[in-house]
Order: structure tokens, then C-alpha cells, then sequence
């Protein structure tokens, strides 16, 4: 991406035609950053007049501005938000703005960020955008930096018929992320023997339509996410105090926490088709398996050999969810395991004993979010410790 010129509104109808399916495709997925459209305005406590965008921080150096658009088209919204810095000969990663995600993600799952991009700049630079993802919002050479690592972004396209580019990242999460910060990387085009540029060079850059996107069409906001949002927002200090806090620190005064069930995406049951108008549900508590493991006790396996061998024969099973649940005692995170390696082990003897392929049966572990009875006594702990098996079936031929 070499320069990239900010076109004044409207935009052109190619381009509104292009955007609005690119909206259309990712309506059935959630958006993860809060504001990514940069439609909310933020009022900052120090001058209680608007001064930014609601969810997204920035250091001094850099100088924001809502920008309106002339057609209120949904596809692009009323706003665009520019930025404004000067560069000094620095070629690493320069932070643009950051925001906290309102729900962790997923480890080992995979996301894209996205988003548009336009920028204006000296011919003679070549300008690249870049994110970052961690604990922190990324600031070159502070102490808390040196374990993140920042990434250009590569996969990019010229938007026909405007001076927008579209771009994609794809990374996997380790589940400690908290901030991600969008930024770019300059440099001089030194080929053909091109001079060295003097003195100060002014870039302005505008961005639209940032989406952080799960890649499982299943993976939905953490419980929380509307709290979250909600203290995000509260956050109206702009300035001095917010420069102090992400150049210090790398992090805001903005704390997301609370059990891993409520602050970490889930996974939506899907909703079964229609032919699976029948449905079977044993449910099997954890006297079927050993205090606090996973693997399966004999009286367990000759459990499922009885219910699976009487299977109707007029009702074939269609698909079969296996839903693993825990009490209260312990933590989320150790919940939430206990019930996964619950689930696969009913899996594993369903796969062995060839009741289903691989594709038709689903694990859906809830650890301690979803109980039948209280927690506060042995015997409700007792009913809250189970696996749920669902026999889907189709109809009656």
C-alpha cells in the first residue's frame, strides 16, 4: 500500500453496493469490538463537550476527529473517524488507537480482525497498517511492550470505484487478550534513488467498519457483554489522564472481570433442523464417574450399551448433543474443564462403538452456568454434576 488518498463523501454507488453485501455477510456473526463503526460519540469529563469516539483510546501525539459522512447509507453509517500525526523517521510499529474487548476470546480458536482504511501521506513514503493483540495497549519501548508482537497487515485490497482499502488479519488467541491496537508501519520508499525526505511529514489517516470476528458462525459475546460495554463507555477521561495511563501502564483505568463463564465468548447451541422433530435426553449423573476425573465407571458403559441398543428402528438418530454440567465448587476454569473432558469421554465410547460419525455429535460443556438445582446443599451440588445427552431423531418414515 503505497499512498492512499482520503476521498471526500458521498462515495460512489460501487462502492456503497460493495460494502452493503460485505455488511450482509457478516450479519449472522457477532462483532467483538465495541463501536467499530465509530457511530457512538464519547464526552469527556474534562470539558463535557464531544472530543472522540465512545471505547477506543489514543496517545497524545495523536489527534482525533469525527468525521461525517454525507450519505447515511447503512453500509458505511454517518461517521468515519481520522486521525492526524506527524512522523518522524520512525519505521516499527506506531500505535493509532487501541480498545479493551468486552469479552476474552476463545484459546486456540481463530479470529479476523477487519476493517477500511484510507490515508494521505508524502509519495514518497510507503504506508503500511498493522495490529497488535495482548494484555496491554501497545506502546514501542515500554517495559510491558517486548511481549507483544505486532504484525503488518498483508492481506489488503483497493476498494473499486474509492481511495479505501479493505483488510483482513487472522490470528489465534491465547486467551489473555485484553486490548487490541490498530497502528502502522512507515517508511521511505528509498528505491530509484529517491532523496531523503526533510523536515516533518504530516500523515492523516481514516478509518470505518472495524469488526473482530469469530470463525466458528457458533462462537457469540460473553453474558457480560452489555456490562462490559456499558463500564467501557463510562470511561469519559480523554487527554492528559488518558495519555498518563496508556503510556505508563499500557492500560486504562477500565477493569473487565468476573467469572470465566460470564467475561469469555460462548458457543450457541445451534438450533436443530427440522426434520429432528424427536428428541431423546438421558441424563447421567457423576456417579457414573470418578470424583472429580473424567473417565467413564462400567455401570456407566452398560448404561449407554442398553439405551443405544434399543434404538427405534423407524427413527434413526439424526445427531446427538452432549451437554456437560458441574456444581459451583471449584473454579470456573476447572468447571469448565471438567465438563468438556466429561463430554469427549461420552464422545469417545460414541465414536468407538460407531453410533454416530465425528460431524453428528456435538459437545456443549457449560461447566457450572446452567444448574437444576441449588448449590448449597450436598444434594443439589449432587444434580448439578451431570451430562446430558440429547437423541435427536427423524421422523417416522
Amino acid at each position: 500500500m503505497r499512498q492512499v488518498f482520503l476521498n471526500s463523501f458521498p462515495f460512489r454507488l460501487l462502492f456503497l453496493i460493495i460494502c452493503l453485501i460485505q455488511v450482509n455477510n457478516i450479519s449472522a456473526q457477532n462483532n467483538l469490538l465495541l463501536n467499530g463503526g465509530f457511530e457512538d460519540i464519547n464526552t469527556c469529563s474534562e470539558y463535557n463537550s464531544e472530543c472522540g469516539v465512545e471505547g477506543w483510546f489514543y496517545l497524545k501525539d495523536v489527534k482525533a476527529q469525527m468525521l461525517s459522512n454525507d450519505s447515511a447509507h447503512p453500509a458505511m453509517g454517518s461517521n468515519s473517524f481520522g486521525l492526524f500525526f506527524n512522523w518522524l523517521g520512525y519505521t516499527g510499529f506506531s500505535p493509532l488507537i487501541g480498545t479493551v474487548l468486552p469479552c476474552r476470546l476463545q484459546k486456540d480458536k481463530h479470529y479476523s480482525f477487519k476493517g477500511m482504511v484510507s490515508a494521505k501521506l508524502n509519495p514518497k513514503l510507503i504506508f503500511k497498517a498493522g495490529v497488535t493483540t495482548g494484555e496491554k495497549f501497545y506502546v514501542p519501548k515500554r517495559p510491558f511492550s517486548p511481549a507483544m508482537h505486532p504484525d503488518s497487515i498483508t492481506q489488503i485490497q483497493r476498494v473499486p470505484g474509492t481511495d479505501f482499502y479493505q483488510f483482513e488479519f487472522s490470528f489465534i488467541a491465547n486467551g489473555k487478550e485484553k486490548y487490541l491496537t490498530f497502528g502502522t508501519y512507515i517508511e521511505e520508499d528509498t528505491l530509484s534513488g529517491k532523496k531523503n525526505l526533510i523536515g516533518t511529514q504530516s500523515v492523516s489517516v481514516v478509518l470505518d467498519n472495524f469488526q473482530l470476528l469469530p470463525s466458528d458462525k457458533n462462537e457469540m459475546v460473553c453474558n457480560d457483554f452489555v456490562k462490559n460495554k456499558k463500564q467501557i463507555y463510562n470511561y469519559n477521561f480523554r487527554h492528559k489522564e488518558m495519555d498518563y495511563s496508556l503510556y505508563g501502564k499500557g492500560e486504562i483505568a477500565i477493569l473487565i472481570n468476573g467469572p470465566d463463564s460470564n467475561t469469555i465468548t460462548h458457543t450457541q447451541l445451534p438450533a436443530p433442523e427440522e426434520k429432528t422433530v424427536n428428541a431423546d435426553t438421558l441424563k447421567l449423573g457423576d456417579v457414573f464417574f470418578d470424583f472429580n476425573k473424567a473417565n467413564l465407571k462400567p455401570g456407566f458403559l452398560k448404561l449407554l450399551e442398553t439405551f443405544f441398543r434399543t434404538r427405534q428402528p423407524d427413527q434413526p438418530i439424526d445427531s446427538i448433543y452432549i451437554e456437560g454440567h458441574t456444581d459451583s465448587i471449584g473454579t470456573d476454569g476447572r468447571n469448565l474443564q471438567l465438563s468438556r473432558q466429561r463430554s469427549e469421554s461420552v464422545q469417545s465410547w460414541l465414536l468407538s462403538n460407531k453410533i454416530l460419525p465425528g460431524e453428528l455429535i456435538h459437545i456443549h460443556p457449560f461447566g457450572k452456568t446452567k444448574p437444576i438445582a441449588t448449590n448449597t446443599t450436598p444434594q443439589g451440588r449432587a444434580l448439578n454434576r451431570r451430562v446430558e445427552l440429547i437423541v435427536f431423531r427423524k421422523p417416522k418414515k
